[in-house]
Protein backbone atom coordinates (compact mmCIF):
# COMPACT_ATOMS: atom_id res chain seq x y z
CA UNK A 1 0.00 0.00 0.00
CA UNK A 2 0.98 3.36 -0.75
CA UNK A 3 2.07 5.84 2.19
CA UNK A 4 1.28 9.63 2.31
CA UNK A 5 2.11 12.14 4.82
CA UNK A 6 0.22 14.97 5.54
CA UNK A 7 0.42 18.60 6.61
CA UNK A 8 -1.80 20.60 8.03
CA UNK A 9 -3.31 22.32 6.12
CA UNK A 10 -5.34 19.13 4.00
CA UNK A 11 -6.56 18.45 7.47
CA UNK A 12 -7.67 21.40 8.07
CA UNK A 13 -9.21 22.13 5.03
CA UNK A 14 -11.06 18.13 5.64
CA UNK A 15 -12.33 19.35 9.10
CA UNK A 16 -14.10 22.40 7.87
CA UNK A 17 -15.89 19.94 4.88
CA UNK A 18 -16.88 17.54 7.93
CA UNK A 19 -15.08 15.23 5.17
CA UNK A 20 -11.89 14.15 7.63
CA UNK A 21 -13.17 10.12 7.79
CA UNK A 22 -12.66 9.90 4.04
CA UNK A 23 -9.06 10.97 4.08
CA UNK A 24 -8.86 7.67 5.37
CA UNK A 25 -10.63 5.76 2.83
CA UNK A 26 -8.01 6.25 -0.61
CA UNK A 27 -6.37 3.24 -0.32
CA UNK A 28 -2.97 4.77 1.32
CA UNK A 29 -1.30 4.80 4.63
CA UNK A 30 -2.06 7.87 6.01
CA UNK A 31 0.87 9.37 8.00
CA UNK A 32 1.85 13.43 9.97
CA UNK A 33 4.31 13.95 11.90
CA UNK A 34 3.60 15.57 15.49
CA UNK A 35 5.15 18.82 14.54
CA UNK A 36 2.04 19.23 12.54
CA UNK A 37 -0.48 17.96 15.23
CA UNK A 38 0.74 21.22 17.30
CA UNK A 39 -0.37 23.35 14.52
CA UNK A 40 -3.70 22.16 14.92
CA UNK A 41 -6.30 24.26 17.52
CA UNK A 42 -7.82 22.62 19.99
CA UNK A 43 -11.01 21.65 18.08
CA UNK A 44 -9.13 20.19 15.02
CA UNK A 45 -7.11 18.13 16.97
CA UNK A 46 -9.89 16.70 19.04
CA UNK A 47 -11.27 15.85 15.65
CA UNK A 48 -8.59 13.88 14.26
CA UNK A 49 -7.30 12.16 18.04
CA UNK A 50 -10.86 10.16 17.13
CA UNK A 51 -8.41 8.69 13.99
CA UNK A 52 -5.14 8.05 15.59
CA UNK A 53 -4.30 4.38 15.46
CA UNK A 54 -2.58 1.89 12.73
CA UNK A 55 -5.88 1.70 11.05
CA UNK A 56 -5.90 5.27 10.39
CA UNK A 57 -3.43 7.91 11.02
CA UNK A 58 0.13 7.11 12.46
CA UNK A 59 1.73 10.04 13.89
CA UNK A 60 5.61 10.12 13.80
CA UNK A 61 7.60 11.64 16.93
CA UNK A 62 10.76 12.84 15.84
CA UNK A 63 13.28 11.49 18.25
CA UNK A 64 15.99 14.40 19.64
CA UNK A 65 18.66 13.30 16.65
CA UNK A 66 15.75 13.40 14.02
CA UNK A 67 14.86 16.32 15.17
CA UNK A 68 18.31 17.69 14.87
CA UNK A 69 18.37 16.65 11.36
CA UNK A 70 15.20 17.89 10.14
CA UNK A 71 15.69 21.41 11.20
CA UNK A 72 19.34 21.14 9.58
CA UNK A 73 17.48 20.16 6.82
CA UNK A 74 18.56 22.07 3.56
CA UNK A 75 15.30 23.68 2.96
CA UNK A 76 13.65 27.29 2.45
CA UNK A 77 13.81 29.41 5.35
CA UNK A 78 10.20 30.12 4.80
CA UNK A 79 9.39 26.44 5.56
CA UNK A 80 8.38 26.38 9.03
CA UNK A 81 9.43 23.13 11.16
CA UNK A 82 6.62 21.13 10.77
CA UNK A 83 6.51 21.46 7.02
CA UNK A 84 10.31 20.23 7.58
CA UNK A 85 9.48 17.18 9.31
CA UNK A 86 6.85 16.19 6.92
CA UNK A 87 9.49 16.76 3.96
CA UNK A 88 12.34 14.86 5.65
CA UNK A 89 9.32 11.87 6.91
CA UNK A 90 8.42 11.98 3.25
CA UNK A 91 11.96 11.40 1.88
CA UNK A 92 12.34 8.51 4.86
CA UNK A 93 9.31 6.90 4.31
CA UNK A 94 9.71 7.05 0.59
CA UNK A 95 5.72 8.29 0.64
CA UNK A 96 3.62 10.73 -1.26
CA UNK A 97 3.20 14.40 0.14
CA UNK A 98 -0.39 15.76 0.38
CA UNK A 99 -0.05 19.28 0.97
CA UNK A 100 -1.93 22.86 -0.31
CA UNK A 101 1.26 24.68 0.87
CA UNK A 102 3.13 26.08 -2.33
CA UNK A 103 6.07 26.67 -0.96
CA UNK A 104 6.48 22.57 0.67
CA UNK A 105 5.00 21.52 -2.63
CA UNK A 106 8.13 23.21 -4.45
CA UNK A 107 10.46 22.14 -2.03
CA UNK A 108 8.98 18.41 -2.67
CA UNK A 109 9.24 18.66 -6.14
CA UNK A 110 13.02 19.80 -6.00
CA UNK A 111 13.25 16.41 -3.32
CA UNK A 112 11.71 14.52 -6.44
CA UNK A 113 8.69 13.44 -4.00
CA UNK A 114 5.47 12.60 -5.39
CA UNK A 115 3.19 15.75 -4.34
CA UNK A 116 -0.61 15.71 -3.75
CA UNK A 117 -3.34 17.97 -2.82
CA UNK A 118 -6.91 18.59 -2.23
CA UNK A 119 -8.14 18.42 -5.77
CA UNK A 120 -6.59 15.18 -6.10
CA UNK A 121 -8.14 14.09 -2.95
CA UNK A 122 -10.97 15.02 -4.73
CA UNK A 123 -10.45 13.00 -7.99
CA UNK A 124 -9.83 9.90 -5.84
CA UNK A 125 -13.05 10.53 -3.96
CA UNK A 126 -15.22 10.31 -7.21
CA UNK A 127 -12.42 7.61 -8.77
CA UNK A 128 -13.52 5.07 -6.50
CA UNK A 129 -16.80 6.26 -6.28
CA UNK A 130 -16.86 7.20 -3.04
CA UNK A 131 -18.67 10.44 -3.47
CA UNK A 132 -20.70 11.12 -6.40
CA UNK A 133 -19.39 14.20 -8.59
CA UNK A 134 -22.36 15.80 -7.88
CA UNK A 135 -22.23 15.61 -4.28
CA UNK A 136 -17.81 16.16 -4.84
CA UNK A 137 -18.47 19.03 -6.98
CA UNK A 138 -20.77 20.75 -4.32
CA UNK A 139 -17.83 19.74 -1.49
CA UNK A 140 -15.38 21.54 -4.19
CA UNK A 141 -17.47 24.66 -4.10
CA UNK A 142 -17.88 24.99 -0.74
CA UNK A 143 -14.09 24.24 -0.03
CA UNK A 144 -13.17 27.25 -2.87
CA UNK A 145 -15.16 29.45 -0.43
CA UNK A 146 -13.38 28.21 2.75
CA UNK A 147 -9.56 28.01 0.92
CA UNK A 148 -9.91 30.78 -1.61
CA UNK A 149 -5.62 30.03 -2.45
CA UNK A 150 -6.74 27.10 -4.15
CA UNK A 151 -6.01 27.04 -8.36
CA UNK A 152 -9.31 28.36 -9.35
CA UNK A 153 -8.35 26.66 -12.90
CA UNK A 154 -8.15 23.56 -11.62
CA UNK A 155 -11.54 23.50 -9.57
CA UNK A 156 -13.23 25.00 -12.62
CA UNK A 157 -11.79 21.43 -14.85
CA UNK A 158 -13.45 19.99 -12.27
CA UNK A 159 -16.85 21.64 -11.90
CA UNK A 160 -17.36 21.65 -15.49
CA UNK A 161 -15.73 17.19 -16.05
CA UNK A 162 -18.82 16.70 -12.90
CA UNK A 163 -21.42 18.74 -14.65
CA UNK A 164 -21.76 21.40 -12.39
CA UNK A 165 -20.46 23.95 -14.66
CA UNK A 166 -20.85 24.67 -18.43
CA UNK A 167 -18.10 24.99 -20.60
Amino acid sequence: MKIAVTDANIFIDLIRLNMLALLFSIEMEIYTAQEVIDQLNDDQSRELAAFLGPQHLKVYRLSEKELEEVVAFEAPRSLELADRAVAWLSIRLEATVLTGDGVLRKFCQTKRLEVRGIIWFFDCLVERELYTPQFAASKLTELQHINPRLPRNEITIRLQKWGMLTA
